[in-house]
């Protein structure tokens, strides 16, 4: 009965997920602070569900950071995705006819970019831009524009800048981010991310969760919603142990933006004895659950999205180096996705349904996320000199090797030796240590 319960209401859940008319849900944001200490953020992915933004006061979005409130404000557009916007003002020649170029945007493969909107075009009209409207909701006077003769721009904005960014008060590692929407009929409607500030010098690990955390790709989707653990043997102590190691752990998945709630719940939920997935960004496809699946079935070609996405992410680190270390997936297009980020092929993990853990490209190494468990120090060395000790003093050869003997140059071991190589008696002094001349016949 428990079980029937459990998945009629988990049934609606994921329902509600897949319809894009109560489809809510925002991508976590990693920022990373660069050695000068200015920011760079991972795009902002936030959308809510139509029926839950049905006449929305101004289709303004607010947010919190932490629990407080910030001076930073998002629009929301008939689509239910919310951007930033940045106001560019453009001057306009008179007597000129206003012409309104067709927005652009890069929505190959799911992952967009900035967008510039014209006041006039149609996409400024589908985020309810007004002429006199500004991006936090404030009306401008009418009479302040006639005598301009100016074009007015916005900037549609999916990342923030670094000052923005700063004047959030983020604290180190986790951060949580309520994004709310206030409607005349409805109320509120809220949905929330995290945003995880890291350095520029972190190592990240990469996981795909279909299949590699789960046991398989489908039944990984269908028997959570049951309430039954369909997850791999292991794999919380090893990422555990890997975390505790220095690294950072990123959750990669081709999901839809819709499932980001009940994902990240079911990863939460995950416990292997005393151990849990350790906690890190979770980045799916922005697009809905029909065109990931679209992606992901039809034309098999998931790892565009997470190549598109895992090349997004060490731009925002020093070009000098990578900020990927290893990858944990189960298919051949992770591989792909990890090769096209420069992770070495020997770090590399692909695990099977079976549990088997293997590297793609060196097919004698097989194990497992317990036996590899019992390596982490050797597979993923401490990042910190405070985790271990690298002092030689206490190496096992150091330690365990008996100490070499001191011997003059007259000693009858010296001598003996001598002899045995063939050497001559005759020693040569030189001016800081003493050594043998060969016998030259």
């Amino acid at each position: 009965m428990n079980y029937m319960k459990s998945f009629f209401s988990n049934f609606r859940e994921f329902y509600n997920e897949i319809n894009s008319a109560t489809l809510t849900g925002a991508i976590d944001v990693i920022v990373v602070q660069q050695e000068d200490g200015s920011y760079k953020c991972s795009p902002f992915y936030v959308r809510f569900g139509k029926i839950g933004v049905l006449r929305s006061r101004e289709k303004i979005v607010d947010i919190e950071v932490n629990g407080q409130p910030v001076d930073l404000h998002m629009k929301l557009g008939h689509s239910g995705d919310a951007f930033f916007f940045e106001e560019i003002i453009e001057e306009e020649p008179k007597n000129t006819r206003e012409s309104a170029p067709s927005p652009t945007e890069d929505t190959e493969n799911g992952w967009l970019s900035d967008t510039y909107l014209s006041s006039g075009s149609d996409a400024g009209s589908d985020a309810d831009i007004d002429e006199n409207s500004q991006p936090n909701g404030e009306t401008k006077e009418p009479n302040e524009q006639k005598d301009r003769k100016q074009k007015i721009k916005y900037k549609k904005k999916i990342r923030l800048s670094s000052q923005q960014i700063d004047d959030l008060n983020l604290n180190e590692g986790k951060n949580e981010v309520v994004f709310s929407v206030t409607t005349a009929y409805q109320g509120t409607t809220t949905c929330k991310c995290y945003i995880y500030l890291w350095r520029y010098d972190d190592q990240i690990i990469i996981s795909d969760i279909d299949g590699t955390i789960t046991k398989s790709d489908v039944l990984g989707h269908i028997l959570p919603i049951i309430g039954r653990d369909w997850a791999q043997s292991g794999v919380a102590n090893l990422f555990t142990l890997i975390k505790k190691n220095g690294y950072k752990i990123v959750y990669l998945s081709a999901r839809a933006i819709g499932q980001s709630s009940s994902t990240g719940d079911y990863l939460k939920s995950i416990r292997q004895g005393d151990r849990s997935l350790p906690e890190g960004p979770l980045l799916l496809s922005p697009t809905s659950m029909i065109a990931a699946l679209h992606r992901e079935v039809i034309e098999k070609k998931p790892e565009e999205f997470k190549i598109q996405c895992l090349q997004d992410i060490r731009d925002l680190y020093p070009s000098s180096r990578s900020p990927f270390y290893a990858g944990f997936g189960n298919k051949i297009n992770d591989t792909w996705a990890y090769r096209a980020v420069e992770i070495r092929p020997s770090r590399i993990f692909m695990i099977n349904h079976k549990g088997e853990l293997k590297l793609e490209l060196i097919q004698n190494f097989q194990s497992s996320y317990t036996s590899l468990s019992d390596l982490v120090d050797q597979m993923f060395p401490p990042l910190h000199s405070d985790q271990t000790d690298f002092s030689s003093e206490y190496s096992a050869f150091e330690y365990w090797r008996e100490s070499i003997p001191d011997i003059d140059d007259g000693d009858d071991l010296l001598i003996s030796l001598q002899t045995k190589v063939n050497l001559s008696p005759k020693l040569v002094n030189n001016k800081n240590d003493s050594i043998f001349r060969k016998k030259v016949k």
